[in-house]
């Protein structure tokens, strides 16, 4: 019996070629000390991490070299030969990710490299002597509808001049390896088309100029920017990019166009952007999607497309709850300091309650039973509506720093801003305006001021107060914004 459980742990330490006298030293050490079953339980350790060590650099080697040699695109991107590479990319950067996170954001960064200052230059470059098109590309980073494009791309496609193209990187739903794939497919879309419209921040252009014929226009996802963005982070601890690597991947450098909904937010994109308002690139046409909220059917649809989703609502009036994230974007996090016991106590015979928090984080408050779908909503996980459809139809808007207030002054309605953790996030982002003066309303730092101003909301709301600010910050929003940014493509 005590031979069978030494052989064990010689075979464990390593077999016959490790039988010399250090080895078999060490071994009745431990044996001494921790037992047979605690020896045969480090030695145990000892080979899972040796086998952990080549997994993950069987990983790091496998995805370089499939992101170098790319292989599995000469058949093109719709064969199987492709498809099972991209499903195999992503399991190879699931593991690297978890073996070895330093690793991985080697692997990832050398990748991003490669691609936008190597390969996306290479491509663009073979493709632009042929003329131009009548065509315009839309670039998003996750799926190629959203809300910053949807309602501009329709006008465009109903107009008929130009050819449209929607175009997704699948951020979040792929691996990263396969987003910077799409990016090829998009390089070579755009390289004939007059122009690009793309709503947020990305440097996907990054590693090359844009042929002159081809404008690129930054529809921008927000009406307005509070928290600091762009080269206003730089080297902002847990948060910006270091002024290098802002320069060595400048994603404003081929930027046609910048739409403004008013001249009074340029200074913030001369700022963040590095754009001088002199270079008339910042231009006050307003922002293209904003003119559904003038449009009645538009508002009406959306409050039956509610009513369809939950008829249990009825005649109740609605609260909308839209902040952003915490924390940086690729690991956002949803504030959870909202009471929603607190508020279905109070409010939920006259108001419903609901809910979309920031497309990036990936956890969400969680709504009590007592409330879910009676009076508390979660619209990011049913998808039932798009914020521009919730802003349409809510009576009371409840933020904190999301430029969602800009846009819901356009409605004219009253808006809270619950900033439960103000000093907190100004620490940590900052912002190009003094908090107080940018919250056409009450600012509330906890759940019992938040109610005390639901409750009483008819007493303190000032329009007028709220008419200032829109015409203030985003005056130039005012239906019609498509047909002054169409204008931008022959200009």
């Amino acid at each position: 019996m005590l031979f069978s459980g030494w052989d064990k742990v010689f075979r464990a330490g390593g077999g016959i070629k490790y039988y010399n006298m250090k080895n078999i030293r060490a071994i009745v050490y431990n044996i001494h000390k921790k037992g047979i079953s605690g020896t045969l339980e480090t030695y145990a350790k000892r080979k899972s991490k040796k086998e952990k060590e080549k997994s993950k650099e069987k990983c790091y080697e496998c995805l370089y070299q499939m992101y170098r040699n790319r292989k599995y695109a000469r058949k093109g991107t719709d064969s199987v030969q492709y498809r099972r590479a991209m499903q195999q990319a992503q399991e190879y950067e699931q593991t690297l990710k978890r073996l070895d996170h330093k690793l991985y954001s080697k692997y990832r960064k050398e990748m991003i490299e490669y691609y936008l200052l190597e390969l996306y230059p290479k491509v663009y470059g073979s493709m632009i002597s042929v003329p131009v098109k009548n065509k315009v590309v839309f670039m998003e980073k996750g799926k190629p509808v959203s809300p910053p494009n949807s309602y501009f791309s329709s006008v465009l496609k109903k107009q008929g001049k130009y050819e449209v193209v929607m175009m997704g990187m699948g951020k979040h739903e792929v691996s990263e390896l396969e987003i910077y794939e799409n990016g090829l497919k998009l390089i070579r879309e755009i390289s004939d088309a007059k122009a690009v419209f793309i709503s947020s921040a990305n440097s996907l252009f990054c590693g090359f100029d844009f042929r002159p014929e081809t404008k690129l226009i930054q529809l921008w996802h927000g009406l307005g920017i509070i928290k600091k963005v762009g080269y206003s982070t730089i080297d902002s601890k847990g948060f910006g990019m270091s002024e290098a690597e802002r320069e060595k991947y400048d994603q404003y450098r081929n930027y046609s166009y910048v739409t403004l909904p008013s001249m009074e937010q340029a200074w913030i994109f001369e700022e963040s952007m590095h754009i001088p308002v002199e270079s008339g690139k910042l231009v006050p046409v307003g922002v293209a999607r904003t003119d559904v909220f003038y449009h009645p059917k538009y508002i009406n649809s959306c409050r039956a497309k509610l009513m369809n989703a939950y008829p249990q609502i009825g005649k109740r009036k609605i609260i909308l709850y839209a902040p952003t994230y915490r924390g940086r974007l690729n690991s956002a996090v949803a504030p959870e300091a909202l009471d929603i016991n607190l508020l279905g106590e109070m409010f939920s015979e006259e108001y419903v309650l609901l809910i979309k928090h920031h497309g990036a984080t990936k956890k969400d408050i969680s709504i009590p039973e007592k409330w879910k779908d009676s009076f508390a909503f979660d619209i990011k996980k049913s998808k039932v509506l798009s914020i521009d459809k919730m802003l349409a139809i809510a009576d009371i808007c409840i933020t904190d720093y999301s430029s969602v207030a800009f846009e819901y002054s356009i409605m004219e309605k009253p808006m809270i801003f619950f900033a439960f953790d103000l000093d907190e996030y100004i620490d940590s982002r900052g912002m190009y305006y003094k908090y107080e003066d940018i919250t056409p309303g009450p600012i509330c730092r906890t759940n019992e001021e938040l109610a005390d101003k639901i409750r009483s909301v008819d007493e303190w709301f000032d329009l007028q107060g709220i008419r200032d600010f829109k015409e203030k910050f985003v005056g130039a929003c005012d239906g019609h914004s498509a047909e002054r940014t169409i204008e931008l493509i022959e200009k």
